[in-house]
């Protein structure tokens, strides 16, 4: 792009700027912190996909205050790698964000869809793989523009300037298609299901797969809204060689990277329990104080000694953060009440 972005560099621009490597920054740090810190969201699997999105949004508000530098400091994008690592970096941030959201997709569309079979295939190694996975492709796929690139001397610093048309077209563009079409397709069997169950949901009195399927919808919504736009404007200005939108770019160049900042957001829209988390951190308190734990008592093996059977409580993680009904305290009661007349009327004999 030839033409300058007039709206860089103004106070808004850098009031905008700010704000959203700043709110990204923070919300990611409490995500991080909340499920490292909490024992709660640290043993739910599904957290992990979570925390490996915090990550690289975390990345990508540290990327912003150096892609800012280009506008508010004259020539500092004319050495050629400092020109091109200004979009590798956002680049390899962004990917393995865009990589993670497909795959808590996935993640839920195995919970909700395949609910009996979660645990057999969300194991602990798969979960670990998927997210290595993710990350080895964003950073392949983001740093081959710094030995394939079209940068000159002299060109101007953007990034239709310095990526081949070949990269954009063929390995950004496509990539960028696949992961929103698999996600809509995921998402798509997603409300067919919870639709199908919906009544069944609210008999049952269970919305934890209502309010799931809402986050995740939420994602998705904010997903495309904020990247298919940036999408739109680099392959247009790539192909029409226009060099009249230079301003239009910063903008959905923002857009694209708020969508980092807004899933902490709605995590604590959508989830109880990281709301919590996220209060308690910013009260400087532990985030499981005061957290409501649901627990489902199951027999498993016998202990060796007396015959017993032992209890083992699951810690389970609701969405919506609902606690343990009626019903189900009773069963609770009467399980351990069983198991406290076994044990007495062992040691009696």
């Amino acid at each position: 792009m030839g033409t300058q972005c007039h709206y860089c560099g103004t106070t808004l621009w850098m009031f905008t700027s700010i704000a959203s490597a700043v709110g990204t920054i923070i919300g990611n740090v409490l995500t991080l912190s909340a499920i490292l810190m909490s024992k709660k969201l640290s043993s739910m699997m599904a957290n992990y996909f979570v925390f490996s999105l915090a990550v690289s949004d975390l990345m990508v508000g540290i990327t912003l205050p150096y892609h800012m530098l280009f506008y508010t400091i004259d020539g500092f994008g004319n050495i050629k790698y400092t020109c091109l690592l200004r979009f590798v970096l956002t680049s390899f941030a962004s990917s393995s964000s865009i990589c993670n959201l497909l795959f808590i997709a996935m993640d839920r569309y195995l919970a909700i869809v395949y609910p009996l079979h979660y645990t057999r295939f969300m194991v602990q190694k798969f979960a670990f793989t998927l997210i290595t996975i993710g990350w080895v492709v964003a950073f392949t796929t983001a740093f081959v523009p710094l030995v394939w690139n079209e940068w000159t001397e002299g060109v101007t610093c953007e990034i239709v300037n310095v990526f081949p048309q070949n990269y954009m077209q063929y390995i950004l563009l496509p990539m960028f298609s696949l992961v929103w079409t698999t996600m809509l397709l995921l998402y798509t069997r997603i409300c067919h299901e919870a639709s199908g169950q919906h009544k069944k949901i609210m008999v049952s009195g269970n919305l934890h797969q209502s309010k799931s399927f809402q986050m995740t919808l939420v994602i998705l919504g904010c997903f495309t809204i904020c990247w298919l736009p940036y999408f739109v404007i680099v392959i247009y200005i790539r192909t029409t060689k226009n060099d009249q939108t230079a301003t239009l770019y910063e903008i959905f160049f923002n857009l694209a990277m708020a969508n980092s900042c807004m899933n902490p957001l709605i995590y604590a829209w959508k989830n109880k329990t990281f709301r919590k988390a996220f209060l308690n951190l910013m009260k400087c308190r532990h985030p499981d104080r005061n957290a409501h734990f649901v627990t489902n008592h199951v027999p498993s093996k016998r202990n060796s000694v007396n015959g017993i059977w032992n209890v083992n409580c699951q810690r389970e993680e609701l969405t919506t953060g609902t606690e343990m009904s009626t019903h189900d305290d009773k069963i609770e009661n009467n399980v351990i009440q069983r198991i406290t007349d076994n044990s007495t009327t062992l040691s009696q004999t």
